[in-house]
C-alpha cells in the first residue's frame, strides 16, 4: 500500500485540518491584518520595497567583511563569502517568480492565503540571508548548524506525522513532541505580550545596555542570537505556518468542494473579476435552475 503524506488528501480528509487550534488562530489572524487582507496595497509595497534594501545591504555587508576586515572584530577576518551580490539577485528573482504566480492563480477567498505565502516566502528569503551572513563570520562555528538543523529536523517530522495522523485519522501513540510543541506555541502566543512588556520596563530603567560588544562576551551574544531566531522560525514554521499554508493549499485544490460546504456562490467565492474571466461560459460556471 501507498503510503500517505500530507499532499494527497482528499476533500474529507482535508476538512480534518479546519480543527486545528493553530489553523483556527492563523486564519482568524490573518483576516484582521492589512498586510494579508489586501486592504493596504500601498503599505505593502513599500515595505517591500524597504525589506528589499535591507537585505541588498546585507549582501553588499557581506562582500566587505571579506574585502576590509572590521576593526575590533571578535572573529578572525572571514575568507569565504557565503552571500554575494549575485545570490541576492537570484533570492530576488526566485521570490518575484513565485509572487507572480501565486498572484495570477488566486482567486478572492484564496487571496488571503497567497499574500501570506508571499510573505512567507520573504521571512524564508530573510532567514537565508542571515544565516548565510552569520556563517559568512562564523564559520568556525560550524557544529552550531548540525545541531541546528537536528532540531529543526526532529520538529518538522514530528508536525509533518501529526498532520497525517489529523488527515487520514490515524490512531497512533501520543507523540511526546507534537504535544510538547504545541504547549510551548500556547503559551506564547498567550504570554508572548508580557515578555515583549518586560523588555520595555528593562530599557526604560536600563536605557544604557543596548551598546555594541566587541568581545568575547559579544561573540557568544551574537552567536546565541542566531541560535534563538532559528529555533523560533522553525518552531513557528512547523507549528504555524505549515499547517496554515496547507490548509490554504487544500482550499486551492478543491475550489467547487469548500465552496459548497461554507456555503458560499462562485461570484462570492471567485470574486466577479476572477469568475467573470476564469469560470463564466465555461463548463465549471455553476447552473441555476429556474
Amino acid at each position: 500500500m501507498k503510503q500517505k503524506n500530507i499532499m494527497t488528501a482528499s476533500f474529507e480528509k482535508s476538512l480534518n485540518l479546519s480543527d486545528d487550534n493553530f489553523i483556527k488562530y492563523m486564519i482568524e489572524d490573518t483576516k484582521e491584518r492589512k498586510i494579508f487582507n489586501g486592504k493596504s496595497k500601498i503599505g505593502v509595497t513599500l515595505i517591500s520595497i524597504f525589506l528589499i534594501g535591507i537585505l541588498y545591504v546585507l549582501a553588499i555587508f557581506s562582500t566587505k567583511g571579506i574585502e576590509t576586515p572590521f576593526k575590533d572584530s571578535p572573529v578572525p577576518q572571514p575568507t569565504i563569502n557565503f552571500l554575494p551580490i549575485w545570490l541576492f539577485g537570484i533570492l530576488l528573482i526566485v521570490w518575484f517568480a513565485f509572487w507572480g504566480y501565486s498572484s495570477s492563480k488566486s482567486y478572492l477567498n484564496e487571496k488571503m492565503f497567497a499574500n501570506f505565502f508571499n510573505a512567507h516566502n520573504f521571512l524564508i528569503w530573510i532567514v537565508i540571508e542571515a544565516n548565510l551572513l552569520f556563517l559568512t563570520f562564523f564559520l568556525k562555528s560550524l557544529t552550531i548548524i548540525g545541531i541546528i538543523i537536528l532540531f529543526g529536523y526532529t520538529i518538522l517530522i514530528s508536525k509533518k506525522q501529526s498532520l497525517e495522523k489529523q488527515l487520514f485519522n490515524i490512531k497512533s501513540e501520543t507523540n511526546k513532541v507534537d504535544n510538547t510543541m504545541h504547549k510551548i506555541i500556547h503559551y506564547m502566543l498567550k504570554y508572548g505580550w508580557l515578555i515583549i512588556l518586560l523588555w520595555i520596563v528593562w530599557k526604560f530603567i536600563f536605557p544604557n545596555t543596548d551598546g555594541a560588544r566587541t568581545d568575547m562576551m559579544g561573540f557568544i551574544g551574537i552567536v546565541a542570537m542566531w541560535i534563538a531566531i532559528d529555533i523560533g522560525f522553525i518552531v513557528l514554521e512547523a507549528y504555524l505556518f505549515l499547517p496554515y499554508l496547507l490548509y490554504g493549499y487544500y482550499r486551492y485544490k478543491y475550489p467547487e468542494e469548500y465552496r459548497d460546504w461554507e456555503g458560499k456562490t462562485q461570484i462570492e467565492w471567485y470574486g466577479e473579476k476572477y469568475f467573470n474571466k476564469h469560470i463564466k461560459g465555461t463548463e465549471k460556471e455553476e447552473k441555476i435552475n429556474d
